[in-house]
This record gives C-alpha cells, sequence and structure tokens, in this order.
C-alpha cells in the first residue's frame, strides 16, 4: 500500500536518530573523566608551578606557567587550547629544563589588548614575554597555531628572536596555506566569514565554543591519533569549552589566512619537525613540505599519533626536546 513506504522511511529514520544517540551517549561515557581520573592520570598543571604575567605593548596581559631550573625550554600552544596543554612537559621535563608555557592572547587567563587577535600581534606577545622574561638560549617548542606563532616571528624579527632562542621545534603545525590551490584564499574568506558571524551568535546567546556537551568528547576526539587516552581527551575538551567563542571568531580568519611558505626558507635557527601520521588537522604533507623548506630541518614522523603530540606521545616528545636542548647547548 501507498502509505506503508513513508511510513517504514519515518520508522527507519527513527531508529536510525535513536542508534545515534545510543551512539553518542557511549562514547560520551567513555572519553568523560572527572577531576580525580585527571589527576590520577598526571593531566592536571603540578602545584608547584609559577604564574607570571606580562602585559604587551597594546594593553594586552599574558599568563604564563614556570616551572624547574636549566636550559629554558618555552612552550607555545595551539588554537582554544592553554597552558594546560603541556602539563606533561612540565611535569616530566622541569627537573632538568627551566619551563615555561605561555598561554596565547583570548585563551585561559591572558587577555587580548587594542590590537586583536592578528598572527604579527600574537608573534609579538611571544618576543614580549620572552624579553620580560629574561630568557635566553631557549629551545622555542611552538604547537599548531603555537608553531605558526613561532615561525612568523622567526621570519620578521630574526634578530631579536636569536637573543632568545637557540632552537626551534615546530609540532603538528603549518607554514601556510591551509587551503591550497588558486581558490583557496576565496574559500577560506568565505568560510572565516560565515564562521565568524556564527561564533559571535553563540556569545551573543550565551553559548560556548562546542556545540554540545554531549557531543564535545567525539569533537575532541578527532584531534587525536590511535587509542588515546580518555584522559587526554578530556583535558583537551575541558580547554576547548572553555574557550570564548568572540576570541575564536577573531583568531579564526589570521588563522585561515595564515601564509609564510614562501618566507621559511629565511629561518637559519636549527630546527625540527615533528609530526604524527594520523593527524588530520595538519597533515604530514605540511610537516614534509615545512622540513624541506627551512634549511637544515629535522623531520620526525610519529607513527599512529595524532595533532595533540604532547599529550599523545609525551614521552617521546620529552626525550626530543632533551635531545635538542643539549644540541643547541653550544649555541648558548
Amino acid at each position: 500500500m501507498r502509505w506503508q513506504r513513508p511510513v517504514a522511511l519515518a520508522v527507519g529514520a527513527g531508529a536510525a536518530v535513536a542508534g545515534a544517540g545510543v551512539a553518542v551517549a557511549l562514547a560520551n561515557r567513555r572519553w568523560r573523566v572527572d577531576d580525580d581520573g585527571l589527576a590520577a592520570a598526571g593531566r592536571t598543571l603540578p602545584d608547584d608551578v609559577v604564574d607570571r604575567f606580562v602585559t604587551v605593548d597594546d594593553g594586552g596581559r599574558i599568563h604564563a606557567v614556570e616551572r624547574g631550573s636549566g636550559p629554558p625550554l618555552v612552550l607555545v600552544h595551539g588554537v582554544t587550547l592553554g597552558v594546560a596543554t603541556w602539563v606533561p612537559q612540565l611535569r616530566g621535563l622541569a627537573h632538568g629544563h627551566r619551563v615555561i608555557a605561555i598561554g596565547q592572547r583570548g585563551h585561559g587567563r591572558s587577555l587580548a589588548g587594542e590590537d586583536g587577535y592578528s598572527m604579527e600581534r600574537l608573534a609579538d606577545d611571544l618576543l614580549c614575554v620572552l624579553e620580560s622574561l629574561e630568557v635566553t638560549g631557549a629551545v622555542l617548542v611552538g604547537h599548531s597555531m603555537g608553531g605558526m606563532v613561532a615561525q612568523l616571528l622567526a621570519v620578521r624579527r630574526p634578530e631579536e628572536l636569536r637573543r632568545h632562542v637557540a632552537g626551534l621545534v615546530l609540532v603538528a603545525t603549518s607554514a601556510g596555506p591551509l587551503v591550497p590551490g588558486p581558490g583557496g584564499g576565496r574559500l577560506v574568506g568565505a568560510l572565516a566569514a560565515g564562521a565568524e558571524r556564527g561564533l559571535r551568535r553563540a556569545e551573543r546567546r550565551g553559548r560556548g565554543l562546542l556545540p554540545h556537551e554531549d557531543v564535545g568528547p567525539l569533537f575532541t576526539r578527532v584531534s587525536f591519533g590511535a587509542d588515546p587516552s580518555p584522559a587526554d581527551v578530556e583535558l583537551t575538551r575541558s580547554m576547548v569549552a572553555a574557550m570564548s567563542p568572540s576570541a575564536v571568531s577573531g583568531l579564526l580568519p589570521p588563522l585561515l589566512s595564515f601564509d609564510v611558505h614562501r618566507r621559511i626558507g629565511a629561518i637559519d635557527l636549527p630546527t625540527w619537525v615533528v609530526v604524527g601520521t594520523r593527524d588530520v588537522l595538519t597533515p604530514p604533507r605540511m610537516a614534509r613540505a615545512m622540513a624541506a623548506a627551512i634549511p637544515g630541518a629535522r623531520l620526525v614522523v610519529l607513527p599512529g599519533c595524532g595533532h595533540m603530540v604532547m599529550l599523545e606521545r609525551a614521552d617521546e616528545l620529552d626525550a626530543l626536546l632533551d635531545r635538542v636542548s643539549a644540541e643547541v647547548a653550544p649555541a648558548r
């Protein structure tokens, strides 16, 4: 009969929606970890970190945390993350290093000033913090957007950067463009404009960055490779959920349009490029292009690892940073 087909389709659609809801609930239960679970997994900031606040020239305030003493390691996180991204390094490397994790403006306790959120402004913030904390001979480690900021600073203000930094480690990042091809710029512009409007609307309505709490863990899981720790997924989710949509709306256009790939051949610091084979946000082809363009750069590929290298492969990254620090010691 004619009515049977629409009814069957409706029943099938309802079953699919219900099944999807069950799948989301099960995944949500798997990836959610409470505060005690984060502490047990070593994914909370150590009690003895020292908070630093640096006021920059446009009135912004940059927050950093510091732990340990010795050759400095300066860690700069990616977009929507924060200083807690580097918890494993603050715990694992502070016994032999001065470990400094910098929060970029608009993230955590770091506030934007009059200049807003351009990539040039973020690079200037980084230099200001290095100067204020009297950092010399450091290994500068930039993850994702933090790696972009580090590259931009290295090509814009190389002499000033060399007064503070002896080596560069670019982790799960890109020199751009994020959308290649002749139509990439137009597509990026359209995407950025649409996202900016949506994010500002979400802010006005009192909504957070994640579309819904139940899908937050699944949304965050995309950043990881094979078999991540639930504590790592939850730590990442909590940072993304705390991010202001209006700050992301300011960061998104410069981030999507970022492109220094024709300029990074001028970087003259010892450089390592690190990427996971399962990174879908800044895939290995981007890392290979950077390593090929930066003179003498060394490429480190981590099988099965996703975008969150500092959490997924903390021990391997810590060992690499230890080796890099020792290798650039003569430059200090």
